[in-house]
């Protein structure tokens, strides 16, 4: 009897004091290849987030992971939540299933859109590409673990994949297949920031790819109160434009040189939103 006393006085302690008291442990991966503007718009989203949260749920530290990491190696690390806590992933099955989704979109649904990084040697196969049926004639390169390569094999669009996300663009680079798909707010940056070793890779200058798609942000199931805090910012960030606003910072320029109004857009069904009651949101606002 005396210690369910004791263990009642404790939990009852611990319900009334403050969330303050505690200090969050946020771990991150961190790419090896160097700082872009999706990993930098990331991390300040996220700190933003935790500060907003710093009055609620108190102090927190930020560990970065510096170490190639698949998506598919954090899945699979996440679990534990020992090496990382917090990552951002295409919204899927498989990561619903093993780490806790806070379902605001950081991106906007952007990552819905994708142009085509291709062999510029190749450009003329894609000139008569105007249906879903003309592009299954062609080979996809992704890398494994990623959601679109499910999508892609649904229905059968032929995939060449590789554990490398940079051997995917030097396999490109030399033919070995025929399109890199990336999302609009990726594409340009990438090759930009591999234009030295990268010399036959261009944007594909008439086609873009919709597959509905959001980015969630993914915490560690044995870290549910970095998730509440997490997604207690995202909220406010969402509700008071702040959101939107850092998107923009990073983002619009790639949204208007993307040009997608004057693309042939091809549509490709994502299953896991096919009964999704929120809308994707891929507007993207010019102030």
């Amino acid at each position: 009897m005396y210690v369910i006393k004791i263990a009642f006085i404790a939990f009852i302690a611990f319900a009334v004091t403050p969330k303050a008291q505690a200090i969050d442990h946020i771990k991150m991966h961190s790419p090896t290849v160097g700082e872009d503007k999706r990993t930098m718009h990331k991390n300040e989203v996220l700190i933003r987030a935790l500060e907003i949260s710093k009055q609620i749920y108190g102090s927190y530290t930020i560990d970065f992971l510096n170490v190639e990491l698949s998506t598919a190696r954090a899945l699979r690390v996440i679990k534990k939540g020992e090496m990382i806590n917090v990552f951002i992933a295409a919204a899927n099955d498989n990561w619903d299933k093993f780490a806790t989704p806070i379902k605001i979109p950081i991106r906007f649904g952007q990552l819905s859109y994708r142009l085509l990084l291709v062999n510029k040697s190749n450009l003329d196969a894609f000139k008569a590409i105007e249906s879903l049926s003309d592009l299954k004639r062609l080979t996809a390169g992704l890398q494994r673990g990623w959601a679109l390569n499910d999508i892609f094999n649904e229905i059968n669009i032929e995939v060449l994949t590789s554990s490398d996300f940079e051997g995917l663009f030097q396999m490109l680079n030399r033919g070995r297949f025929d399109y890199f798909p990336r999302a609009v707010y990726e594409a340009y940056n990438e090759l930009e920031n591999r234009s030295d070793v990268l010399n036959n890779i261009v944007v594909e200058p008439t086609l873009a790819l919709y597959i509905p798609s959001k980015s969630y942000v993914y915490v560690s199931n044995n870290a549910p109160r970095i998730a509440q805090r997490l997604e207690y910012g995202l909220k406010i960030m969402k509700k008071n434009g702040e959101l939107k606003a850092i998107y923009n910072q990073y983002y619009k320029e790639d949204i208007i040189r993307a040009n997608l109004s004057n693309r042939k857009i091809i549509t490709i069904e994502n299953p896991y939103f096919s009964n999704q009651e929120e809308p994707i949101d891929v507007n993207i606002s010019s102030n």
